[in-house]
């Protein structure tokens, strides 16, 4: 089953899109997964990567919640308002509401990210001790501020210190906030106190986030836990567009996920 939900942060309504096992009895309990989608993205993600992903689970017995962030999709709020802190806000609130359900297990609530939607993951997972297992995909885990800085101009960054918004991708507009607090941790810094399981999935055909941050992210938690893991798609690109490198990743993240000790 899949249907439309919405709840609160901070005054402003987040929208996502439930599944639920369809063989899931009203008093049986499941293991639940919050996904986080990425920059300028939404619950669905480029080519519908997240909703595929969503039914793949569900079908071996996940509950899923893909969930816009406050300022993108369908969710309450101005994208030129948007913060990484304010995103890890909505990813608190919206384990919040999975723990709500009564047909969730508490006890296996996990979450999978995308991109910056993985900086938000690894975020959470460093200080919320209801995750259990992290799904990183493409994640963008070292510094951020100078690069997205270095892309605008000089008149661009007058116009931020006096509290306009400036463009930074096509239609897409942000503020000084943003930048002021995008390392507001880095998630380098804080991977190491992560204790959930951890599958990070990068392709080292990514034009976006470099493979390395990933392999510097996965030399910092490798020994955290045995289950943690670098998974590499060989030409994959930054949402692994190929429909085999699509196939490959949501293959690897099921079958990882069902062989944790849960």
């Amino acid at each position: 089953m899949e249907k439309p939900v919405t709840f609160q942060n901070l005054g402003q309504q987040l929208v996502g899109m439930l599944h639920i096992p369809n063989e899931l009895h009203q008093e049986e309990k499941a293991p639940a997964i919050a996904m986080f989608h990425g920059f300028t993205g939404n619950k669905s993600e480029a080519h519908r990567l997240f909703v595929h992903f969503a039914r793949d689970l569900c079908a071996v017995g996940f509950i899923v919640l893909r969930v816009d962030f406050r300022g993108s999709g369908d969710s309450e709020g101005e994208f030129e308002d948007m913060t990484v802190p304010g995103e890890v806000s909505d990813a608190e609130k919206s384990i919040d509401f999975l723990q709500l359900n009564p047909q969730v297990d508490k006890e296996r609530i996990g979450v999978i990210g995308l991109s910056l939607g993985g900086r938000v993951a690894t975020i959470l997972a460093s200080h919320d001790e209801r995750l259990k297992y992290v799904v990183l995909l493409s994640p963008a885990l070292g510094p951020l501020r100078e690069r997205f800085m270095s892309q605008i101009g000089d008149e661009a960054k007058e116009r931020l210190e006096r509290g306009e918004a400036v463009q930074v991708s096509n239609g897409w507009y942000l503020r000084k906030r943003f930048f002021d607090t995008i390392d507001e941790p880095v998630p380098l810094d804080v991977m190491a106190r992560i204790r959930a399981s951890l599958l990070i999935i990068h392709g080292d055909g990514d034009p976006v986030v470099p493979i390395d941050t990933s392999k510097e992210g996965y030399q910092i938690i490798k020994d955290l836990n045995s289950e943690n893991e670098l998974y590499i798609v060989k030409r994959g690109d930054h949402v692994f567009s190929e429909r085999e490198h699509t196939l490959a990743v949501m293959k690897k993240t099921r079958e990882w996920l069902l062989s944790l000790p849960l």
